[in-house]
């Protein structure tokens, strides 16, 4: 429960400060337009791809705001106090980096709402694909934590977000024709986590290696739990916490 008001309290935080709350608003929507104006170009409306790769790139967009949020509480001065508390400090930086993902799941009925407007193909929202949208939300928020708390160790967290964004949605094969993508992500899955559920996603695969989901996430769990505290008792040493 602690947890919980903790993440709560963080999540207003979170959703108060304009850049984050429209972010993944304008991420979702001018990734969606450009889709839109190639399949219409091209007479592929017919194609659901357009407004779920749209949603999976504005989650990955809210998620990558998670450096930023570092950079937020640096800023007023709360870092410290977040990381240096009774509470486990793991958990304290979860539930401070947590909202960046769970706020980017709006990107999925954002996206679905603009093509509904569009007349854009939606295809079968079934369980499986709900099923799909929260694995990929588990990896993503996953990744974000680990991803992020590296940045308690530099005081330039906000202008780092951009190197974190395009590199991993390449490695995931999110961009790019299914000649191409399909054989990387039959490498990725296996350490990017965020791989199989986009690839369910995307190109509807049938051929689900749930396997290599549960691998890679291990990893990237198996990392927050070494990583995370020598990082802060590092960035401890280096004074990086407070405002340089």
């Amino acid at each position: 429960m602690r947890f919980l008001r903790l993440f709560w309290f963080q999540f207003k935080m979170y959703i108060s400060n304009q850049y984050f709350f429209w972010l993944t608003i304008t991420s979702t929507f001018s990734i969606f337009l450009l889709q839109y104006t190639i399949a219409y170009a091209n007479h592929g409306l017919n194609d659901p791809m357009v407004w779920i790769r749209s949603a999976i790139y504005g989650l990955w967009a809210s998620c990558t705001t998670a450096a930023g949020s570092i950079g937020y509480q640096r800023f007023q001065g709360t870092l410290p106090y977040i990381i240096n508390t009774r509470y486990d400090e793991r958990g304290s930086l979860i539930a401070l980096l947590l909202p960046a993902s769970s706020y980017g799941l709006l990107s999925f009925p954002l996206s679905f709402v603009l093509a509904k407007l569009f007349s854009v193909s939606t295809g079968k929202i079934d369980l499986k694909f709900i099923g799909m949208v929260l694995l990929l939300w588990i990896a993503a928020a996953t990744m974000d934590i680990l991803i992020a708390a590296f940045f308690t160790l530099t005081p330039n967290a906000l202008v780092y977000e951009a190197l974190i964004n395009i590199p991993i949605l390449l490695l995931t094969g999110l961009f790019g024709n299914k000649s191409f993508s399909l054989p990387l992500m039959n490498i990725s899955q296996y350490f990017v986590p965020m791989t199989l559920p986009i690839k369910a996603l995307i190109y509807a695969d049938k051929t689900t290696n749930i396997l290599a989901y549960i691998c890679s996430l291990a990893i990237w769990i198996f990392l927050i739990i070494v990583i995370v505290k020598k990082i802060n008792n590092l960035a401890r040493k280096k004074g990086s916490l407070k405002i340089i």
